[in-house]
């Protein structure tokens, strides 16, 4: 079921929690210089991040903006309707957005605020959040077309799945898992 802000306080499941340490290992294997570890406001993402940071020996920073996106009217509708019907999301000029509640662009604007906010910081920050808002900023940040990036799953993420960024001279781009 597509959830909103009514469910920023759901707490993880057995198998959530199983993710969540699962991903903490992963982190502490990269070695990261300095990582700092951000979550959103929901609770089950700070769950998420806390085995992780406390592995690092670092504290979880709960950063607003980065929380999942507002499905507005669609809240309650099962995750197969994004499929069956996309249709009713897509806006003019290469546009998503949920009736009644936010568009991609407006939740890219409000997570690239908060990741601007602490990507000047020393370190390597690790930010914990949702797969929607993920898909958003990503399509911003790797400056993808927004209907077909959404159509396709390009960006879908299983829970507790890592994804690296890194930035260079011509902009971001993911980090192929294999490389080091």
């Amino acid at each position: 079921m597509l959830r909103g802000a009514d469910s920023q306080h759901d707490e993880l499941t057995a198998e959530g929690h199983a993710q969540a340490q699962a991903l903490a290992c992963k982190l502490a294997a990269l070695d990261l210089d300095s990582p700092r570890v951000y979550a959103s406001t929901y609770t089950r993402t700070q769950q998420t991040a806390a085995p992780a940071a406390e592995l690092l020996g670092v504290p979880v920073t709960v950063l607003d903006g980065i929380q999942e996106i507002d499905p507005g009217d669609w809240r309650g509708r099962p995750y197969s309707d994004l499929k069956t019907g996309f249709g009713e999301l897509i806006g003019p000029g290469d546009s998503i957005s949920f009736p009644g509640g936010e568009s991609q662009r407006d939740v890219a604007d409000r997570f690239e605020a908060a990741l601007q906010s602490v990507l000047n910081l020393p370190g390597t920050p690790i930010i914990v959040s949702h797969g929607g808002a993920l898909t958003s900023v990503l399509i911003r940040l790797l400056r993808v077309p927004v209907v077909e990036s959404w159509r396709s799953d390009r960006f879908a993420q299983a829970n507790a799945e890592l994804t690296e960024l890194i930035q260079g001279p011509d902009g971001w781009q993911i980090k192929p898992q294999n490389e080091k």
